[in-house]
């Protein structure tokens, strides 16, 4: 779960796996053991909704409810027990937590993380910082803790944290770094006990927690609980979990940092260092333009920061606060992989795609703070002049309609190096390319806008002609002199959903990729478990690493659910019966493996990606578009 400052993962134990402040801080974790008359009581039944994780047992007539919960936006991650005895004979409750606040460190790491923040301070190093240097820095952690008189635990660092509860506890001990804290408890006859304990940064109100204050907590979570369900208008219980989970996750993806800084991350797992992603943030804030839009404001602001001057975009920008030193300096620029083929055309659909569902045009001229080297003031540039920068630097690298892609991995296949001409970014270019003609029209500058329409018009031709496979009924993958990649790729799919197909081609390319859905597709041995992103496998090994190099594993095979999106809304525009199970079955099969979030991607031949993951919230888009649920003017002036 997340809220705009912090994730938190927790177990079926009701332990905290892992806590960690979005702007780069280890929180810790804890382990919790709840007995009953001495013997350890397991939870039995569980439910996520939202920032509120419930967990359920019984013994007798021994009840338990554990909550784990966030609120909207503070940096504190509680958790609330509640026991009640419905015996005719009294109980004796046993609490213990070992909370460990202080993560252990390899040295090894420690001298990485040093000396790629120094190198992260030189000048020319920028190149090297954006590949691959930011990859070994790794969040802070606490530097030493304390404990008062009251059991609470404090720590220092760059951060102060403080653990605290709502009770005082029978006994703490310190063990090295790690604190083991218990509560004792005799419940009567008809007896119950609540306690509610917290981890937060700072020292302040939170220093000792009153149960008020955490129940107001818990009542606002459990507000934006309802306010997820109130969303949604159908009552398919499958399609209502999807969509709930899936808004959630992609409102839980929008994180504030140091310096103004907001916007949609990926997930927990590309959490740090923080950086927003051009390509993950477009797939998230599609449901969110439906009914948060102001956040996705926000993340285009923040996301026009790393949009260079000549239009070329990386594949993900760097929160600032990063890349400082003590005097303020910055490095050469806030790339995270450098140059990606398919950013500048995420970021003009973005843009263009804001302004239409709000009718906030202003945005074009909201003015962005640009870094040059070791500048002290940044120069202002309005977000218009980069949106064409990111045109023109499209258009510099067509030719003959075609968009050139370097042999390298460099769009969302970032394990596939694709080239010369791939039918995914051609899509994307072309449709990139009548967004700026569309937003030229709506300021009133004609010329911009016809010269951006013919070329559009002409990247849609060759999208249709040079990149069609006549025999197979579909586009082909890519292709560059010698070599073509003839498979099915869903992401060619990308061309149906901006209308860019010819429509004597849309129904031999839905036909064709009935391929993908693995219960009608025999020539994969694992059943039916989804929609794979591509098949038959990749053909050419020289051009795979990583994971991707495995059949059925990542870019390869695997099933990502922000392509299910796609792909079910489609089908469903022509009326083809598959689209509920392109829409619904990656969840299905998710839960019925106790994923409770919408995961990155899955194959049941490898291990899964990322749970929480914010561009697979695609499919809770689509359920927006087919059903029409309610939209932003009603919903987000009614979410907590």
């Amino acid at each position: 779960m997340g809220n705009e400052r912090v994730f938190a993962t927790f177990d079926g134990r009701g332990s905290l796996r892992r806590g960690s402040l979005v702007e780069g801080f280890d929180l810790g974790a804890w382990r919790m053991e709840l007995k009953i008359d001495g013997t350890e009581l397991p939870f039995g039944s569980g439910r996520a909704i939202g920032r509120l994780w419930e967990l359920r047992a019984k013994k007798g007539k021994i009840e338990a409810e554990l909550d784990s919960f966030l609120d909207g936006s503070s940096p504190s991650i509680y958790q609330r027990l509640c026991l009640k005895n419905d015996s005719a004979e009294e109980a004796r409750s046993s609490l213990r937590l070992d909370i460990g606040v202080l993560p252990e460190v390899s040295l090894k790491a420690r001298i990485d993380d040093r000396w790629a923040r120094l190198l992260a301070l030189l000048p020319g190093t920028a190149d090297w910082w954006a590949r691959s240097g930011a990859k070994i820095i790794r969040p802070y952690v606490a530097r030493s803790l304390s404990l008062d008189s009251n059991g609470r635990i404090l720590t220092r660092g760059k951060k102060k944290l403080v653990w605290s509860a709502s009770g005082e506890p029978s006994l703490v001990r310190r063990r090295g770094k790690q604190v083991s804290v218990e509560f004792e408890t005799t419940l009567r006859p008809g007896e119950g006990f609540e306690l509610y304990w917290v981890l937060a940064e700072g020292e302040g109100s939170l220093a000792g927690l009153g149960a008020s204050e955490a129940s107001m907590a818990l009542e606002s979570t459990r507000d934006y609980g309802r306010w997820l369900l109130g969303q949604c208008a159908s009552e398919d219980i499958l399609v209502k979990s999807m969509f709930v989970a899936g808004l959630n996750a992609a409102v839980s993806m929008y994180k504030e940092f140091p310096e103004g800084f907001a916007g949609l991350v990926a997930g927990p797992d590309y959490g740090y260092p923080p950086r927003l992603y051009f390509r993950d943030g477009y797939w998230t804030a599609q449901v969110l333009l439906a009914f948060k839009p102001s956040l996705v404001r926000r993340h285009i602001l923040s996301l026009a920061r790393g949009v260079h001057e000549d239009g070329r975009c990386p594949s993900g920008v760097f929160a600032p606060h990063v890349l400082r030193d003590h005097a303020g300096k910055r490095v050469e620029s806030l790339d995270w992989l450098p140059d990606h083929l398919d950013s500048p055309s995420f970021f003009i659909l973005l843009v263009s795609e804001y302004a239409q569902a709000t009718s906030q045009w202003d945005i074009l001229d909201e003015s962005i703070p640009l870094w040059s080297g070791v500048d002290r003031e940044p120069r202002r540039v309005a977000l218009w002049s980069l949106v064409a920068a990111a045109a023109d630097r499209l258009v510099a690298q067509e030719s003959d309609g075609l968009l050139e892609k370097p042999h390298e991995a460099n769009d969302w296949a970032d394990n596939v190096k694709r080239s010369s001409h791939v039918a995914y970014d051609q899509a994307l270019y072309a449709a990139a390319l009548a967004a700026v003609s569309r937003i030229a029209a709506h300021r009133a500058e004609p010329e911009a806008a016809r010269t951006f329409a013919l070329r559009a018009e002409e990247a849609r031709a060759a999208l249709n002609g040079r990149l069609w496979d006549k025999e197979e009924g579909h586009f082909i993958d890519y292709c560059r002199p010698g070599f073509v990649e003839g498979h099915f790729s869903i992401d060619s799919l990308v061309a149906l959903r901006y209308r860019l197909v010819d429509e004597d081609k849309i129904g031999p390319l839905l036909d064709a990729a009935r391929c993908l859905i693995t219960r009608d597709n025999k020539g994969q041995s694992y059943g039916d478990w989804g929609v794979m992103c591509a098949y038959p496998a990749y053909s050419k090994a020289s051009d795979l690493f990583g994971k991707s190099s495995l059949p059925l594993n990542y870019h390869n095979g695997s099933d990502w659910p922000y392509w299910d999106g796609v792909y079910a809304a489609a089908l469903f525009e022509r009326g083809r019966p598959e689209w509920r199970y392109a829409l619904l079955r990656w969840w299905e099969y998710g839960i019925s493996r106790g994923w409770l979030t919408p995961i990155e991607y899955y194959s049941p031949a490898h291990e899964p990606g990322g749970m929480l993951q914010g561009w697979s919230s695609m499919p809770a888009a689509v359920c927006a578009e087919l059903w029409k649920l309610k939209g932003a003017a009603s919903a987000e002036s009614s979410a907590p």
